[in-house]
């Protein structure tokens, strides 16, 4: 309560203390004369005694307290005498009570200097042989606790002139609830939980403190909180608590007292758990329970008999504002704690100090609280949170749930629309929710758990049959358990124990309402999406689209909707082609919508991601920018469809060479991503996928396998080894390891690596599917850069074969791998069949991405390096200087591939007997990167620095 509240209450309680012995006629008199010309204090006057005449047991001894009060004060200190052998001095005053004043001192004793909070009685205290003896208790109880979280006693005595003093630890720090204003919900409860600590061991002493307030609990640098001031404290052994406590009993704070404290019944550790609630409350809530009360009075009666309103209620209705940075949202275990810890009747309340602390500590570990009992659900819920693999089941379950609640909404929004069916539609919604639960209720969990615990065992005993034998059983048992899959074992129970457990139960149970079966297939389809079974989701998504064919018109938007899922299912898989034919079909009935309607959006943005995928990336980009500038300016910045199509229209721009506007793209779209979707979303990971594919085009080796790293193993934690986005970010990583590759174990290591994605990825999509040819693609260029060229060059024959089996010759990744099959040519000297495919790629570049596309270049580069093999330089000569003139214009002077080619053109020109254009090419390009700091570099540039060097002795490689 503030100061004036606080003296407002006393007067009441001395006016109300004289009125307790009259009655009639001569009670209202003295309420009159007492109270003067305010008739609000004299109603509040009026309305504890009527409390206290209604119920005798709230009759309490009302002794007004000692005036806290002292206009009069040296606020210097140094009015006051302490000529004690110790020798302390005042420094300042730190604060007054109702019963001493308390200095900030310095003790200086043969040469030992010591800052304490020096205590001492004010003048009325000192009269008073009750305060007194209470000074003299606070001490005996100070000498018994030692504690990290309790301010200790240092000294205590009588000064030179007679009164007494306490010496105790200086506490520098601020109030605990002014310091937890800054802390999020979590940390302010473990804050406080080491309170209750410094409590519990109080008690264990055998002391209660009973003026438990933020004021008398402060927060030290270190964020150790410490309790002060134990002058109201009493031994909970004391035995006449009425005749030794009754001044002390309301020597409080009204705000933080419990019942027994205002009614002056008997108290025990129970009175301390209630204060310690009423704190606990103002940290969660910002104020403390019953702050909406304005007159002493009032709070009175609320303490004694209004129940508290629980804190998560409290900040739904805004009622206090909620503390700057303080969450509106409070778990239900906390609410529970809090009410637990307030109960009106001691016995009711925790057993104990150190019983709150344990269902705090619960709280935090994610462990059921007793606060809450025994319930079933809710103990069976904390359970599934302490246990890693079923944690993804359990999301994807709720996902699924979700997901089918969408449906059910959609449909709701279309019964609107069309009025002539609206109560069908709303039975049919019924049904559909009847589904839903029938179908969860309906999960066999014994199966599961035992599919969940046959395959983990499988696994841990493979595990173990793969490790060298002679270790202890202890470390071969971690280190099997370590190698346990667990979100991909709750992956596959989940489509195999829920999702396809429910798609088997639609034709029987919807045989009567196709359509509503459709609904709940796409929505499950769209579950399987997510956790990476693509081939089953697109063959579900295709019997939803059949079974809505044969029913709706083709304007209907239910068909757009499934059509969109669909070619995005197909994509997924690597069937672009068919995927372009259903995303052709979407795009005719998606036009006749309005341009910004969700599903026309994210059709055409299918669109232009498979055209893209298909190799048209001019085209697609072109489209790609066309809709980012019409959706930007017309829709939220995080609006889902454009963040995608943005991540989208970046991934194109990297596959150009265009690394700069890729960058710039990035730069903005992450942050956006990461405050829509959180840190570790699949979604924002992708983003970070394509910065990783952005420094790799950089040759920044290092940095894209860092990136691509992280993305791996948080998805690999979230989604599960073999989910086919873990892959694909270890692949990403696998590329830049193998340019980085130096040594026989790294070539072993990267082996070891692409040996798993191949199998896994090939097992999963085949091995026609992109992401397993990229690690076809880094497997060949592993086996060249450790001289093992001719089994590259037969691995590279299939791998272009394939390509052009199932892309065509047109393609962009049939003529890189025309191109890279090329290269390994040359390096086994067949450089007439080399200068074939070499001199085909380029064209094919030509038409495909252009002649400045950074792949185009690379092939010119290819060019020089087979002329130069067959002996023809001024050939190598005229493709390396048409390399470098591009390189430089549209990569810089000083970016690796320039330095690449200025250093091949060197050469050349060296054999030539060039010597004037040998001193250009040293002077603008090779000379600037020698003279970089090789420790600033990454190691492909420190790589492309040392070829220049050898370039200028007339060597290459």
């Amino acid at each position: 309560m503030e100061a004036g509240e606080n003296g407002r209450y006393q007067r009441i309680k001395r006016i109300v203390l004289d009125a307790l012995e009259l009655g009639g006629r001569a009670r209202e008199a003295l309420i009159a004369r007492e109270t003067g010309d305010d008739p609000a204090l004299a109603g509040e006057v009026r309305a504890l005694l009527a409390e206290m005449d209604a119920d005798p047991t709230l009759a309490v001894s009302l002794q007004p307290e000692a005036d806290a009060t002292d206009p009069g004060s040296d606020l210097s200190g140094q009015a006051t005498s302490a000529q004690t052998p110790r020798q302390y001095r005042l420094l300042r005053r730190l604060g007054a009570g109702g019963m001493g004043v308390v200095y900030l001192a310095e003790r200086s004793d043969g040469g030992f200097v010591q800052t304490v909070a020096l205590k001492l009685l004010n003048a009325v205290a000192e009269a008073s042989p009750e305060l007194r003896e209470r000074f003299a208790r606070e001490r005996e109880l100070l000498a018994r606790l030692d504690h990290p979280g309790i301010a200790r006693l240092l000294d205590g005595g009588i000064l030179a002139d007679g009164r007494p003093f306490l010496a105790m630890e200086y506490v520098e720090g601020e109030r605990i609830d002014l310091h937890a204003e800054r802390l999020p919900l979590n940390e302010r409860i473990a804050l406080f939980a080491k309170v209750c600590e410094a409590v519990a061991d109080a008690h264990r002493c055998l002391v209660i403190h009973r003026d438990l307030k933020p004021a008398n609990i402060l927060v030290d640098p270190r964020g150790q909180p410490r309790l002060l001031d134990f002058g109201i404290a009493r031994l909970i052994e004391d035995e006449d608590v009425s005749a030794n406590t009754q001044t002390g009993q309301h020597a409080l704070t009204l705000a933080y007292a419990s019942p027994e404290q205002v009614a002056c019944q008997p108290l025990t550790t129970a009175t301390d758990v209630y204060s310690l609630g009423a704190v606990l409350y103002q940290l969660v809530c910002g104020s403390a329970p019953f702050a909406d009360v304005d007159t002493p009075a009032g709070l009175y009666h609320a303490i004694v008999r209004t129940d508290v309103t629980p804190p998560s209620r409290r900040l739904r209705r805004g009622d206090p504002a909620p503390v700057r940075g303080r969450d509106r949202s409070v778990p239900a275990d906390i609410d529970a704690i809090v009410l637990k810890a307030l109960r009106k009747e001691p016995e009711q309340r925790y057993a104990s100090v150190a019983a709150l602390a344990d269902d705090l500590h619960c709280y935090l570990q994610r462990r059921p609280v007793s606060a809450r009992g025994g319930e079933r659900w809710y103990r069976l819920r904390r359970y599934l949170r302490r246990n890693a693999w079923p944690i993804a089941g359990a999301a994807v379950v709720a996902l699924s749930v979700l997901a089918g609640l969408v449906a059910s909404l959609y449909a709701l929004r279309e019964a609107r629309v069309q009025h002539a069916v609206a109560e069908q539609r709303g039975r049919d919604l019924q049904r559909i929710v009847d589904f839903q639960q029938s179908m969860l209720e309906g999960v066999d969990i014994d199966a599961m758990g035992h599919a969940l615990t046959e395959t983990q065992q499988r696994q841990v005993l493979e595990a173990l049959s793969r490790q060298p034998p002679g270790q202890p059983l202890e470390d071969r048992l971690e280190q099997a358990f370590g190698q346990v899959g667990a979100p991909t074992i709750a992956r596959d129970a989940l489509e195999e124990h829920v999702v396809s457990y429910a798609l088997s139960r639609l034709d029987h149970d919807f045989a009567d309402a196709p359509l509503l079966a459709a609904d709940m297939r796409q929505s499950l389809a769209r579950v399987l999406m997510a956790i990476g079974s693509y081939p089953h989701a697109a063959q579900e998504l295709e019997r939803a689209l059949e079974a809505r064919t044969a029913v709706l018109p083709g304007a209907d938007p239910r068909l757009l909707s499934v059509r969109a899922d669909l070619g995005q299912a197909l994509h997924l898989q690597a069937r672009d082609e068919e995927a372009t034919r259903v995303f052709a079909r979407a795009l005719e009935d998606a036009n006749e919508r309005p341009a910004l309607d969700p599903l026309r959006r994210a059709t055409e943005a299918g669109a232009a991601r498979v055209a893209a995928a298909r190799g048209g990336l001019q085209a697609a980009l072109a489209r790609q920018g066309e809709l980012r500038g019409e959706w930007m300016a017309a829709l939220p910045e995080d609006d889902l469809e454009l963040l995608t199509l943005r991540r989208d229209y970046a991934d194109t721009l990297v596959k150009l060479g265009r690394r700069d506007d890729a960058q710039a793209e990035m730069q903005e779209l992450l942050p956006l991503y990461r405050g829509r979707f959180g840190e570790e979303s699949n979604r924002t990971q992708a983003v970070q996928l394509i910065l990783a594919e952005n420094a790799f085009a950089r040759n920044d080796f290092e940095l894209s396998a860092e990136l691509a790293r992280e993305v791996a193993e948080t998805r690999e934690r979230r989604l599960g080894a073999e989910h086919p986005d873990t892959l694909s970010a270890w692949g990403t990583a696998a590329t830049s390891l193998v340019r980085l590759a130096v040594t026989p174990k790294d070539f072993a290591d990267v082996h070891a690596l692409l040996d798993r994605l191949l199998r896994v990825q090939g097992r999963i999509l085949g091995m026609d599917h992109p992401a397993t040819r990229q690690f076809v693609v880094d497997r060949i260029r592993l086996l060249s850069k450790e001289e093992r060229q001719q089994e590259a060059l037969a691995l590279q024959r299939e791998h272009y074969a394939r390509c052009l089996r199932t892309l065509g010759a047109e393609h962009l990744d049939t003529l890189f791998a025309r191109g890279s099959m090329s290269s390994l040519l040359s390096y086994v000297g067949r450089y007439d069949e080399a200068r074939r495919h070499a001199n085909a790629t380029l064209a094919g570049l030509g038409e495909a991405v252009g002649p400045e596309h950074p792949i185009s270049t690379a092939t010119l580069d290819l060019i020089g390096r087979i002329e130069r093999g067959a002996g023809n330089w001024s050939g190598s000569r005229d493709a390396h200087a048409r390399a470098l003139e591009i390189r430089a214009r549209t990569r810089g002077m000083l970016d690796a591939h320039t330095i690449e080619s200025a250093s091949r053109l060197y050469v050349a020109l060296h054999h030539l007997h060039d010597a004037p254009a040998m001193d250009d090419i040293r002077t603008r390009f090779l000379d600037p990167v020698i003279a970089l700091d090789p420790g600033t570099l990454n190691a492909s540039m420190r790589s492309v620095r040392d070829n220049a060097t050898l370039a200028l002795d007339g060597r290459w490689e």
